[in-house]
């Protein structure tokens, strides 16, 4: 018989990828709140510049939510998936970036799905390593998935130089 440990440990490893990552994106705003809106390619008009802004407002929240509850967490966790949903298709940027937003939205969802089986009231932290996440494919993504990977990476980048 396998031992289930070093599946257990890449998962384990997934989600605290998953959690780095968002915590790329979660940098405090500028001082007095403002912030400023990620830099669009030259051609991308000023409507998917706010969208872009908002999806890293969204990523902010999301990463503050892992502190809190179930349900702040799924509240977040939606608005991140809508957020993503709203600047698909991603242009400007490389095919795997690209392909990565993709799987990024279809995780958050399959998160947010996951979020909605557990008591509102209960801690994410309480949660987040019952098997219906580490088991899940949002988490093998994470841990696996080079255009994940990479359209983590760029979301890190975006949302920084946009001044948060």
């Amino acid at each position: 018989m396998t031992s289930s440990r070093p599946r257990t440990l890449a998962l384990a490893v997934g989600i605290a990828l998953v959690a780095v990552a968002l915590a790329g994106c979660s940098a405090p705003a500028a001082p007095g709140g403002a912030t400023s809106t990620p830099p669009p390619p030259a051609s991308t008009p000023a409507a998917t510049s706010d969208a872009y802004a908002i999806f890293c407002e969204a990523n902010r929240t999301a990463a503050a939510a892992k502190a809190g509850t179930v349900g702040e967490d799924l509240e977040a966790v939606t608005a991140q998936a809508s957020a993503i949903r709203a600047i698909l298709p991603l242009s400007d940027v490389s095919a795997q970036v690209a392909a990565g937003a993709e799987v990024f939205a279809t995780s958050a969802e399959e998160t947010a799905a996951i979020l909605a089986q557990f008591p509102a009231d209960s801690l994410v932290s309480d949660v987040g390593l019952d098997p219906r996440f580490t088991e899940s494919d949002a988490v093998r993504r994470a841990a696996t998935d080079p255009d994940y990977q990479a359209f983590i990476a760029w979301t890190i980048e975006t949302c920084e130089l946009a001044g948060g």
